[in-house]
């Protein structure tokens, strides 16, 4: 059993803690390639956070986003909408096919490339986003869309620390760089190790075995590299980006990080597990036999179980001013590397940051709390039924609860600075961010799923990004 205190939040994501050596006689397995513009190979790889600076790079405000598709086949179709529909139903974006006689001078043309890409940010003309075989995932599609709106991907950050480029097949390094300042701006929000823009633990790895992402946190590793959907945080940068000016004026309170929906300027966007009219109650859960606010006791340590195959949201809370102690006994959802389905805990002093998600045979995990309270967050996803074991208790040994962290300074329309100097007038620069390939090809067309493989390996070749140093 090992206990931890959390002092901190998310803050650092990557250790110092490296994986076993790779295993022998193992075959190596590819994984997708970065494919740079001439430009961007030849500028430097530095620091930094999440969206891309310099207003050129924006989608005008207030209009909707067109696009198209190169190809007919209307399954795809629908795939591709549902990813854009993720943005649209939280956010005040919308997209708009362009068909017929109408022209759009710049917009999204939707091919079945090799692999996942898409340009970061508005390139102007017409700009593609790939959603290759393989890339059959709305949450993928989301993924990319989100490039194009100007994000970068999320360990990206300098606060990332360090990634294990050991284990990364060579090639595929600049997935992994840094960005400047004067590259990217975080919008006055956290690191989000939710963010559908993170890559998973195993991203461009030389063999599916080892891993190239550790978090610092190991209750955290099965959080990262989600495809769900856009995050929290990632609704919350998008909607400062674009939509800031839907909701100036109103009148509503949020608290624990939410704000006016920009879809309804009247009401409260609050962090996963929160509701009520300001943030501050429990979010309602899609059980209405499960869920709700417990009461954790001094002295007597009370028992949380559940099993269900829909979403149940608690809040456990004290009665004075102590942190919560809880350990959790045993987890039962569908187990993968990533968790799909999963129960999350919340115990940092930041609700707008992804609890630890957990769905292996993980037990025996102790911690005290950042607050007063937690939350608890059951959702099976619809994989399977999901089941967990909690014990907590008011913790009267470990000091007062932390103080909720201020929020961090942000200033609009900073982000829309000088990229690199560059006015913003003709100072596009052309970025392509491939998504690592999912580890199940499509079934119906292997050969194209093996040649997606190949033709972005050998395209990273012919542009010289193999031959790049290691550090």
């Amino acid at each position: 059993m090992c206990i931890e205190n959390q002092g901190r939040s998310q803050g650092g994501l990557l250790g110092l803690k490296a994986p076993p050596p790779p295993k022998r006689g193992k075959r190596k397995k590819l994984g997708k390639k970065i494919v740079l513009a001439e430009a961007e190979r030849k500028g430097k790889r530095r620091k930094k956070r999440k969206v891309i600076t310099g207003s050129a790079y924006r989608w005008p405000k207030g209009q909707p986003i067109p696009y198209t598709f190169r190809e007919s086949d209307k399954d795809w179709h629908r795939l591709i909408q549902d990813g854009l529909s993720l943005w649209e139903e939280e956010t005040c974006l919308r997209f708009k096919e362009n068909r017929g006689s109408s022209f759009a001078k710049d917009k999204i043309e939707f091919i079945r490339g090799s692999g996942c890409y898409s340009s970061v940010g508005r390139t102007g003309g017409t700009q593609k986003i790939s959603i290759g075989h393989g890339c059959d995932d709305k949450g993928i599609v989301s993924h990319e869309v989100g490039h194009a709106l100007g994000f970068w991907h999320e360990q990206s950050r300098p606060d990332r620390h360090n990634i294990f480029e050991r284990y990364i097949m060579g090639g595929t390094e600049g997935n992994f760089a840094k960005r400047s300042d004067l590259e990217a701006d975080g919008m006055g929000l956290p690191y989000d190790l939710g963010s559908v823009m993170h890559y998973g633990p195993n991203a461009f790895t030389i063999d599916w075995d080892q891993i190239t992402i550790i978090t610092k946190d190991s209750k955290y590793q099965r959080s990262i590299g989600q495809r769900l959907g856009p995050s929290f945080i990632d609704v919350k940068q998008i909607n400062r980006l674009y939509c800031h000016h839907m909701c100036q004026g109103t009148s509503v309170i949020c608290l624990n990080g939410g704000y006016a929906d920009t879809n309804n300027c009247d009401r409260c966007k609050c962090p996963p597990g929160l509701g009520g009219p300001n943030c501050a109650s429990v979010e309602p859960s899609e059980d209405p036999f499960c869920g709700g606010e417990l009461l954790a006791n001094t002295g007597l340590w009370q028992h949380l179980t559940h099993r269900g195959a829909k979403k149940c949201n608690w809040k456990i809370k004290t009665e004075g001013n102590h942190r919560i102690r809880f350990i959790l006994d045993s987890v039962s959802y569908s187990c993968s590397t990533t968790c799909q389905g999963f129960v999350e805990i919340k115990h940092n002093s930041d609700f707008q940051q992804i609890g630890f998600r957990a769905c292996c045979d993980e037990h025996g995990i102790e911690v005290i709390s950042e607050q007063a309270e937690i939350l608890v967050i059951s959702d099976p996803q619809g994989v399977k039924v999901g089941a967990f074991t909690l014990r907590y208790i008011a913790d009267t040994g470990s000091g007062a609860p932390l103080p909720k962290p201020p929020p961090p300074a942000w200033i609009p329309g900073r982000e829309n600075r000088a990229f690199r100097g560059v006015q913003n007038k003709g100072g596009v620069i052309e970025k392509f961010i491939l998504n690592s390939i999912p580890r199940v090809r499509d079934p119906d067309r292997p050969v194209e799923s093996v040649a997606s493989i190949l033709t972005d390996y050998f395209a990273s070749s012919l542009l010289g990004v193999n031959k790049r140093r290691r550090k």
